[in-house]
């Protein structure tokens, strides 16, 4: 039935009613009604409410409020609220579409905003410089064209860009594919995606001029494109402000630019600690969920679940703390952890990370079997109440460097509970399981460590806090 059909049926019924009285109703409680009328269907109707759905349930406020005395309005107002009504529901069921570029690279070099009454549709990489910020409404969807290699899709934060994503717990950012039907009626759940899907668009990419450990102190980012500029990140601004992510949903990532040049769910590189990282969701990355190389941005809150590659992966003596995560593997995925240090050969950037507050979830069907992290011998940092749930027997850690791999001053030290320079340390590390600690260790010199405990039963008070991640999709 067509809305202009429907609006005036409803705009009939308010007349034939309104003959047994004369009270005027002004146009804001004609608005309200028709506005009450509609927040209420769309309560019943989450997924993808019919026009002929809000419309009876606004004939029916309407009625309630005539037979309540409220009568006498003019039809042409009364039509106009309905009309309104219903192109507003209609907007949650077939929002608009913009795209963004057209392959190839598209710069943002003002300040831009996606505002959450469209879908946003990036094609290509789209790279936001010059100073300028992107905005992102909360609760706005943005989708990604498909393309492989080096027509992957990826929005790219330049270390001179700027984004601004802040969602709320009820209205999370989402970034998808563009096959994913989801709309603004279906709220945070897709209707045809699974958390299973990978590699069906690039990621999302943020940049920066903070410290990172490489020879010269800066990269090109992997897995973008290659011989642009705005790829470049590192320097010395240990403050640098790439914006914030708060409550961003990034799914079903991953696409390469070649064989070993991935791209993630997350990749940050050189981004400073007045960044803000907050409540993020990755799924369906077809390599790792989060990478983070150098610099001293704080992530909180993080879930990772389904990346093929690592779960969390850090490079280039990261210097951040990566606070309160739950990982969840998929039966192919690698590791929970890959740590590497400074590729400075002096060591004069050590890193320094903290991770603390992790719970992970194997399952039984994991082909690996050294799944719950490697630490390369470069690696200097902190690693606390790290719990690991629902790993089959026989699962070990891949590698823990200890002081007999020490490389130039970098050495395995054992239970800690600070960072100190040069040093990787662990503290409060739970495995649920029958096998033994010589058995998980895979290593006879670590037997003795007094960080790692082995449970048969899972401690209550472990691991990361999950109540947090109620608005996610995979909690969902």
């Amino acid at each position: 039935m067509k809305k202009s059909i429907l609006a005036l049926s409803l705009a009939g019924a308010l007349i034939f009613s309104s003959c047994e009285s004369e009270v005027t109703v002004d146009d804001a409680t004609v608005q309200s009604i028709v506005n009450q009328a509609v927040a209420a269907v769309l309560a019943q109707f989450p997924d993808v409410p019919s026009t002929e759905a809000i419309a009876a349930a606004a004939r029916q406020a309407a009625s309630e409020a005539v037979a309540a005395g409220f009568a006498g309005q003019g039809s042409s107002d009364i039509q106009g609220a309905i009309t309104a009504a219903l192109n507003a529901a209609e907007a949650l069921t077939n929002p608009p579409v913009v795209r963004i570029g057209t392959g190839g690279i598209t710069y943002i070099s003002s300040n831009t905003t996606w505002t959450n009454d469209k879908i946003w549709l990036m094609d290509g990489k789209i790279v936001v410089t010059d100073g300028a910020t992107l905005t992102v409404e909360e609760g706005t969807i943005v989708k990604a064209a498909s393309g492989y290699g080096a027509n992957a899709t990826a929005l790219v934060i330049a270390k001179d860009g700027k984004i601004n994503a802040v969602g709320t717990a009820a209205k999370p950012i989402i970034f998808t594919d563009v096959n994913d039907e989801i709309v603004y009626a279906n709220g945070t759940s897709s209707p045809n995606r699974s958390v299973n899907e990978r590699n069906l668009w690039g990621c999302v990419v943020v940049l920066g001029d903070d410290v990172v450990g490489t020879a010269d102190g800066t990269a090109l980012i992997e897995g973008i494109v290659a011989g642009y500029e705005f790829t470049e990140y590192g320097g010395s601004n240990t403050a640098h402000d790439g914006g914030k992510l708060e409550y961003v949903s990034i799914r079903h990532t991953g696409s390469s630019l070649a064989p070993g040049d991935e791209l993630q769910g997350l990749t940050m590189g050189g981004v400073g600690s007045a960044t803000v990282v907050e409540n993020i969701e990755l799924f369906g990355s077809g390599d790792d969920g989060i990478e983070i190389f150098g610099g001293s941005v704080n992530v909180t809150n993080l879930l990772v679940a389904n990346q093929l590659d690592d779960a969390i992966d850090l490079d280039q003596a990261y210097s951040g703390t990566i606070t309160n995560s739950v990982i969840f593997l998929g039966a192919d995925s690698d590791t929970v952890f890959e740590i590497d240090g400074s590729e400075k050969d002096d060591q004069t950037v050590a890193g320094e990370y903290t991770i603390t507050g992790v719970t992970a979830y194997g399952r039984a069907d994991l082909i690996k079997t050294d799944t719950y992290g490697n630490w390369k011998d470069t690696a200097t940092g902190l690693n606390e109440n790290i719990l690991y749930v629902d790993f089959p027997a026989g699962t070990t850690f891949g590698k823990i460097t200890d002081a007999s791999q020490n490389t130039n001053g970098v050495s395995y030290d054992g239970e800690g509970t600070s960072t100190a320079a040069g040093k990787l340390y662990f503290n409060d590390v739970v495995v649920v399981t029958t096998d033994t600690k010589a058995d998980i260790l895979n290593d006879t010199t670590l037997e003795s460590s007094t960080w790692l405990t082995v449970s048969a039963t899972r401690p209550s008070a472990a691991g990361a806090d999950e109540t947090v991640f109620a608005w996610t999709q995979f909690y969902e």
